[in-house]
């Protein structure tokens, strides 16, 4: 140790030792210190302890087993450094000096330490007062001030301990050295009776001194004679005066004399003498001489200049005190005090008498008595001190407690003759000792009550009377009551003393002045009621009372009474009193709600017991160590087969099969005890072996004193199977909407075809898909023409074939083709039609497979075939089911309708391009060339092996029709002219009947058909050939190797050569007939006529009159220009060529009699006379009215749509590209309106295409009022139509206000309702508007614009037009790149909740609205406008709506344990798409349980628009939740679809007005008038009313005067992120 450190040590061990405390016996005072500071800071330890040099020792012990410990572990030995701040240890077993300290690590095992240094006034700390405690805790600042307090008590004590025993050491020590006085001048005496005092006389006048012999010995002096100056001299100079001046009075006026003063041998001793004289005197009186004695004293004065000094010393000690310092003189009764009795008690010391009574007499008189018999006891006996406590009078007459200790002083014989002492005021020390003695009766009977109050089994009467009688005897009041509210009375439970009102007494809440302050959870106390002002004279049990104290009773978070305690005393309660009350009402408080408890769980016990056993679902219960079955309930006997006497032998491993056991026990002991664990599918498996899928749900339990689990098993055995199948459904109808998106945009089959399979393995999930056709070769093969997916070769080796003879056609894919229906093998290793094949899949993946037909459709579904396959083949085993299946064979038709349309569009191009040839060959080609060309075209249009057109020679009676082949054409190469018989052929019927078709088969039905037998004709398809005159005249067909389907088609198509076909055979005949008969002009079927060369005519024959109307004689000499031209230029154009060229062919319009326009063509010929000149023109008119039109016809199918006769897309895109050149050249603008149906789809499939065909003619025909002449209306194909507005302004304004009349127009009337066959339709349209003036635009984009825009008023809910801007595009490709977000914010879990506070009117805080946001890494915060319908479009709506609703729910339940915030409601919005899904209300009840949220302060908020979609379903859905405790809350009331019938059937709790009304609450009448209106309704109906949006204090109180009490809205707070809403609820409920 270093010296200062060891000096400073030395000097603290000085000062302990000082205080002589160590090692001495237990005192009260220190002991209960202890005590108090054990009580104060609520420890079961605590100890007053001095540290010594090598130990610490324990002056006073709570709770510690001994006395003394070695200074080395000492916890204190830490707190002397002089400080006299605290020392703090919250846990010894994290601090550093202390973790391993022997107290610490063992008994008592100290975890907590506190202690207060006792510092002496020097500096010295000599020890510490401490407290500790076996657990870790923390001590309030109040405990800390308390114990520092005591501390300060405690040293107070020790110093006046120290100063008592300084006092008592100093009355010892002046009573010694009073026994030696006393002892002095005994010895003294004897001396003076053994030796001779001298005595001396001094003769007068002569003042002659003479001693005696005893004098001169004892002081040196030589002889016996001197005079009395020589004596004076020996005297020192103060006292030389005296004796002087005494001797002088002596001889002149006979003054004796008595002196003590000290003198000086001369041998230089010095001496304290006693001189004494008298004067003597003769006769006459006169002093003659003066004689006495002089007497050596210096002993004596030595004893009592030392007793002097001792009392000196006592009477400073005495003033130097703070107490009453007392000294009793026994023997005189004689009492003296110091200064400390004016000082504690008042008392002036000159008021006090002088004896014993100054102190008797202010003993209180129920002390007196008991501490006089202490004192004389004492006194009487051998004792030498004497202590007492007891009360002593003040000067003001009040009573000081005070500690009395005196010390007895004996003579030798052991009697007492002297008492000293002193007096301690301890009143304030008593007091608290007597309060806290007091406080721990009160605090024990407290204890005993509420012990006895917490029993159920005494009734509650008693418990009320129990209470009141305790409060009463306690206080020390006149009464006591408690009283319960019941409704607005507050009645009298239990009551005792008066001065409160009797038992069952009633008061209303109105009446009761301490009711007002009670009922907000305030303590009243009134110390003065007549100074405070109260009415206590109104009622009889007030009268008197001067006192009150009053506490609110609470159950839970409610006041549901006091307990009321009056005196008639002022100032009759202290605080002590308040929080004695206050503690007894709150365990009476939780008593009443612990009764109320109590019901419940017992009621929840036996409805527990019930459901446990009666629980539909299996429980049971196991040992957490043995895993042993402890408990089973009747469903899982029911479950799994067993009986409960076998179940209760069982393991709990026993329930998986065995191979899972090992691992099942493993995370089944894994498992913490207190922690309740997830649902966790499993499968079991039951007593007869089978298997059963069950969700465990499992938390721990304490069953017969062992810990345990309970478990609850539901069967989801078919849940899973139903939920696996809906995800099938579900991947099949994405595939198959996947499929049709494809198929309607698809434009090449081979793209069509590559695309489906790639979609059925990317959305369908397969390993391989690929397409294949039905090939009619000689295997029958199928031969893949699209594959996707996993491949490696495997298609290049396959070699299917469709033949049931083929060992490769016995598989699915032959069996598919063959059958037309799908099949499907669920597990190959269990299908045997694979044979080798089926390891060789299973390498390659291969599990199940699916075999898809396609079919083309055919009005007679006799005549329907497979063309082809969609082959799939799976990576598991399959588990389809029929309604996936029926998904699957929809696709297939749908790809099967696909690939027909596609070649049926491709076979219509081919025909149009084939047509438009046709129209330009025949044109300029006749006879047999026309004829070659015509056949070519016809068979490259139909895609067919062979075509002819055959004349039809003369028939002669009894004999078969004949033919001559006009021309004839087999794969491509023209075949020789030939005649036969059509005996025997198909063309037969074509002699009595239109048309004839043979599908498949022809050459069995027709073997002598020698045309068939060339081709290898398998179907074939003719047409009559028919003159003006209806004749048949011939006949022309076409021939396919391959079975056909779509002959209406072909049909159609034939239709038009044959219409060209007839018209050519028609005109040949006639020329024949011409030329056999030109002799007779007259019956030629052209019309001849000549004219002179002033246009007159001169010849005109038949034909000429049937042609025109006119008769030969009025025709002759008439100027046929005249006559049958209306405008003459094209013919003085012809007739100019034929007199410069000799002749003229051509087609002319001529004019008929009745003013019609006939259409010939002429063939005009000069005539010249025999002198070479010209003479007239021969003109040879024939009438091509039949093949214009014919012609015509080919021009309207090749631009017109067949069945509305609306101009097609081909027609369409070239008046387009004129349109657009046309709007560029006049600067002018125009528009395009894409128009599809809604639902139109849902029309075909339900009413038929038929009434789909009626309901497209009647649009058409719509359209067309709708637009000018000059507009044009097409048909696109399916429902799909286009508008092209044409010579608009190229104002922009100007022309979207145009182009919108029109299409609003165009809305209004197709929306109204279509008259079909039999029913009444309504159908709406979606427009989309795209604006063109020419520039920068092309046709292909125009029409894209116009697509895009219709699609966004698909997207704005149907029946609507939208124009398109060129942001469109943007917008499509920014929401493509949203949903990838969005998909990507699920997974990474970037959604976040904030909640909205809803406020009650009283500025409480009753709830919550969850609103989600999205944090996104790059945009930020996206608005919930922007994803929330992206995500109710593509179904993301359904996890992001479970992840809202568990997150909600999760804080729902952790505010629970919270009373501040546990009645907190949640609101949550549920999107439509959510509440409609079949899993809604498991996922609900699933969150409640997972989470452990109170359902009944849960909300779901639906709209108007869900609840009237279906309103049977609604009111389901709602029910099972209501079951479950939840709410609900109509959110946007007032905006969509109000109406008291669903208001009234639905079970809704709240009604929420919508913020646009709140908006304008105080502009708009209206809107007033509809939140009055629907406030009116919910309290009519019983509904909770709240209002969103409320920003103002305005709205707010106008809703408040219209009795709406709930609000929400930024007047109180936007919507709040979780750490900043904990704050708001906290400051909010203050």
């Amino acid at each position: 140790m270093p010296p200062a450190q060891a000096t400073a040590e030395a000097a603290r061990l000085q000062a302990l030792q000082s205080y002589a405390i160590l090692d001495t016996p237990t005192e009260d005072s220190f002991d209960q210190l202890a005590t108090l500071a054990a009580r104060v800071c609520q420890c079961p330890m605590a100890v007053v302890n001095f540290v010594d040099s090598d130990r610490q020792w324990f002056k006073a012990a709570v709770g510690v087993p001994f006395r003394e410990t070695e200074r080395a572990i000492a916890f204190c030995a830490h707190a002397l450094s002089g400080s006299r701040e605290p020392t703090v240890v919250n846990d010894t077993h994290k601090h550093p000096v202390f973790a391993h300290n022997p107290l610490v690590t063992q008994d008592p095992h100290v975890r907590f330490y506190a202690c207060v240094p006792l510092v002496t006034p020097e500096g010295q700390a000599l020890g510490t007062l401490a407290v500790l405690d076996s657990i870790p805790r923390h001590i309030e600042a109040e405990q800390l001030e308390g114990l520092r307090i005591l501390a300060e008590q405690a040293m107070v004590q020790l110093e006046l301990r120290r100063q008592k025993q300084v006092l008592a050491d100093l009355v010892q020590q002046r009573d010694k050295m009073h026994a030696e006085l006393l002892a002095q001048s005994e010895t003294l005496r004897v001396a003076g009776q053994m030796a001779r005092i001298g005595g001396w006389i001094v003769e007068l006048p002569s003042l002659q001194l003479n001693w005696s012999q005893e004098i001169a010995a004892a002081f040196g002096i030589a002889g016996r004679v001197g005079s009395v100056e020589q004596i004076m001299e020996l005297y020192l100079p103060p006292h030389r005066q005296a004796m002087q001046a005494a001797f002088e009075s002596c001889i002149r006026h006979g003054t004796p004399f008595d002196l003590e003063a000290e003198l000086v041998t001369p041998a230089g001793r010095h001496f304290w003498v006693r001189t004494t004289g008298q004067a003597l005197r003769d006769a006459d009186g006169q002093i003659m001489r003066v004689q006495g004695a002089f007497q050596d004293i210096s002993a004596q004065h030595q004893a009592r200049q030392a007793r002097r000094e001792s009392e000196e010393r006592f009477h400073l000690v005495s003033r130097a005190t703070a107490d009453a310092v007392w000294d009793w003189n026994l023997h005189t009764d004689a009492m003296w005090w110091n200064e400390g009795m004016q000082t504690l008690f008042g008392v002036p010391l000159d008021q006090l008498p002088p004896d014993s009574t100054s102190w008797t007499l202010r003993l209180h008189p129920d002390d007196s008595e008991e501490v006089l018999e202490g004192i004389h006891a004492a006194i009487d006996g051998t004792a030498n001190h004497w202590s007492d406590e007891y009360r002593f009078r003040r000067q003001d007459g009040s009573y000081a407690w005070v500690l009395d200790r005196g010390f007895l002083i004996r003579d030798l014989q052991g009697k007492a003759v002297r008492m000293v002492g002193g007096m301690t005021d301890i009143s304030a020390q008593k007091l608290a000792d007597l309060d806290a003695q007091r406080d721990a009766q009160n605090h024990a009977e407290l204890l005993q009550v509420q012990q006895r109050i917490s029993s159920l089994d005494m009734p509650l009467p008693e418990v009320l009377q129990l209470v009141a009688s305790t409060v009463l005897r306690q206080t020390e009041a006149r009464g006591a009551m408690v009283e319960l509210l019941q409704g607005r009375q507050l009645v009298a439970q239990a009551s005792a003393g008066d001065h409160v009102r009797p038992v069952g007494n009633l008061l209303a809440v109105d009446q009761s002045l301490l009711w007002p302050a009670l009922s907000k959870g305030q303590t009243v106390v009134c110390n003065d009621t007549e100074a405070e002002g109260w009415d206590m004279a109104s009622m009889p049990h007030r009268h008197g009372v001067r006192s009150v104290m009053a506490v609110p009773l609470r159950s839970g978070d409610a006041i549901v009474g006091s307990l009321k305690v009056t005196s008639d005393k002022v100032n009759a309660f202290s605080r002590r009193d308040v929080a004695h009350l206050e503690i007894l009402t709150e365990s009476l408080g939780a008593m009443v709600q612990l009764r109320h408890v109590a019901g419940q769980l017992h009621a929840s016990e036996q409805q527990y017991r019930m459901l446990f056993d009666e629980h539909p679902h299996p429980m049971w219960v196991y040992d957490r160590e043995t895993l042993q079955l402890q408990a089973v309930n009747r469903s899982m006997e029911r479950h799994y087969g067993y009986t409960e006497s076998e179940l209760l032998t069982m393991s709990m491993l026993d329930l998986w099969p065995a191979d899972r056991r090992p691992n099942v026990e493993a995370n089944i002991r894994a498992v913490p005890m207190d922690q309740r664990n997830k649902p966790v599918i499993s499968r079991h498996i039951k007593k007869d072996g089978s298997f059963m899928d069950v969700e465990i749900t499992a938390g721990s339990i304490s069953f017969n004193g062992r810990p345990a689990r309970q478990v609850l098993a539901t069967d989801v055995t078919e849940r899973l199977r139903t939920e696996r199948e809906l995800a099938r459904m579900g991947r099949a109808q994405r595939l198959l909407s996947a499929c049709n998106e494809t198929l309607v945009r698809a434009t090449s089959e081979t793209a069509l075809l590559q695309a489906i399979c790639q979609i059925a393995v990317d959305i369908g999930g397969y390993r391989m898909g690929w397409v294949g056709f039905a090939m009619d070769d000689e295997r029958k093969s199928i031969r893949p023409v699209a594959h996707a997916g996993y491949n490696q070769n495997y298609l290049e080796n396959l070699h299917l074939s469709w033949s049931a003879d083929d060992p490769y056609g016995r598989g699915p894919a032959g069996i598919a083709v063959r059958t037309g229906k799908p099949v499907i093998v669920q597990d190959i290793r269990t299908e045997g039609d694979f044979a080798d094949w089926t390891e060789r899949m299973l390498e390659h993946g291969f599990h199940g497979v699916i075999c898809l037909p396609l079919r083309e459709h055919a009005r007679d579904h006799a005549q329907e075939r497979s063309f082809g396959l969609l082959y799939l083949y799976a990576p598991d085993v399959l588990q389809i089911s029929p309604e996936e299946a029926a998904l699957l064979q929809e696709l297939s038709n749908d790809l099967a309708i696909g690939i027909t349309s596609l070649r049926a569009h491709k076979a219509q191009q081919r025909l149009q391009a084939s047509v438009l040839k046709v129209a330009a060959a025949v044109s300029a080609s006749t006879g047999t060339e026309f004829f070659v060309q015509l056949v070519r075209n016809m068979a490259d249009a139909l895609d067919a092996q062979g075509g002819c057109v055959v004349r039809l020679l003369p028939q002669s009676q009894d004999q078969a029709p004949r033919v001559v082949t006009l021309a004839a054409v087999l794969d491509g190469q023209m075949l020789p002219n030939d005649e036969y018989s059509l005996d025997g052929t198909p063309s037969l019927l074509l002699m009595s009947q239109r048309t004839h078709v043979v599908t498949d088969k022809v050459q069995q039905l027709y073997p002598e058909a020698p045309v068939l037998r060339a081709v290898g004709a398998q179907a074939y398809v003719g047409q009559q050939l028919c003159n003006a005159d209806g004749e048949v005249v011939g006949i022309v067909f076409v021939l396919f190797r391959h079975t056909i389907a779509d002959t209406d088609f072909i049909t159609s198509t034939l239709q038009i050569f044959a219409s060209r076909a007839s018209a050519e055979i028609e005109r040949q005949l006639a020329d024949i007939r011409i030329r056999h008969q030109a002799s007779l002009l007259d019956k030629a079927q052209d019309a001849i006529l000549v004219r002179d060369l002033d246009h007159r005519i001169i010849f005109w024959n038949k034909s000429a009159e049937r042609l025109y109307g006119w008769s030969q004689l009025q025709a002759l000499g008439q100027s046929i220009e005249t006559l049958l031209y209306e405008d003459p230029t094209h013919f003085r154009h012809a007739t100019q060529t034929v007199l410069e060229q000799g002749e003229w062919t051509g087609e002319i319009v001529q004019r008929h009699r009745d003013g019609s326009t006939i259409e010939v063509e002429g063939r005009w010929t000069l005539v010249r006379g025999d002198d070479g000149q010209p003479q007239s023109i021969l003109a040879i008119n024939t009438d091509i009215r039949q093949r214009k039109a014919s012609e015509r016809e080919i021009q309207r199918l090749a631009f017109y749509d067949a069945l509305t006769g609306l101009p097609n897309r081909m027609l369409l895109m070239d008046r387009m590209h004129q349109a657009l050149a046309t709007a560029q050249r006049r600067q002018q603008g125009g528009a395009l309106l894409f128009i599809d149906l809604d639902n139109f789809k849902t029309l075909n499939d339900t009413l038929g295409h038929d009434q789909g065909d009626l309901l497209l003619q009647q649009v058409a025909q719509r359209l067309n009022t709708c637009v000018r002449s000059v507009d044009t209306v097409a048909r696109l194909g399916g429902d799909e139509f286009v508008v092209m507005l044409e010579e608009l302004s190229p104002k922009p304004h100007e022309l979207a206000l145009h182009a919108r009349g029109v299409g609003e127009k165009i809305l209004a009337m197709l929306a109204v309702p279509y008259a079909l066959q039999g029913y009444q339709y309504r159908s709406t349209p979606s427009i989309g508007i795209a604006p063109f003036t020419g520039e920068h635009t092309t046709v292909g984009e125009l029409l894209k614009q116009a697509d895009l825009a219709m699609y966004q008023a698909k997207t704005a809910g149907r029946n609507t037009l939208r124009f398109f801007d060129p942001d469109m595009q943007a917008v499509v490709t920014a929401r493509a790149g949203l949903e990838t977000d969005l998909r990507s914010a699920l997974m990474q879990e970037e959604f976040l909740l904030h909640f909205q506070p809803q406020i009650h009117q009283s500025g409480r805080c009753v709830g919550v609205e969850a609103l989600v946001r999205w944090a996104h890494p790059q945009r930020g915060m996206v608005s919930p406008a922007q994803f929330i319908p992206l995500a109710e479009e593509t179904g993301l709506i359904l996890p992001l709506g479970r992840w809202v609703l568990h997150t909600a729910c999760k804080l729902l339940a952790s505010w629970q344990s919270d009373p501040a915030l546990s009645h907190l409601t949640m609101a949550v919005n549920v999107s439509s798409r959510q509440f409609r899904h079949a899993s809604f209300v498991d996922d609900v009840a699933r969150v409640l349980a997972i989470t452990g949220a109170p359902s009944a302060q849960l909300k779901l908020e639906l709209t108007e628009s869900l609840l009237v979609e279906d309103m049977e379903t609604t009111i389901a859905t709602m029910t099972a939740l209501r079951s479950y405790g939840v709410g609900f809350s109509l959110d946007d009331f007032g905006t969509g679809y109000s109406s008291l019938s669903y208001l009234k059937r639905m079970p809704l709790d709240q009604l929420k007005i919508d913020q646009s009304f709140v908006r304008d609450l105080l502009t708009d009448p209206n809107d007033a008038a509809i939140v009055d209106t629907i406030i009116g309704l919910s309290r009519s109906l019983g509904l909770e009313v709240i209002a969103e949006g409320v920003e103002t204090p305005e709205q707010c109180a106008l809703l408040a005067r219209a009795g709406c009490q709930l609000y929400q809205g930024y007047l109180f707070s936007k919507a709040l992120s979780v750490d900043v809403l904990d704050s708001f609820l906290r400051t909010s409920q203050a």
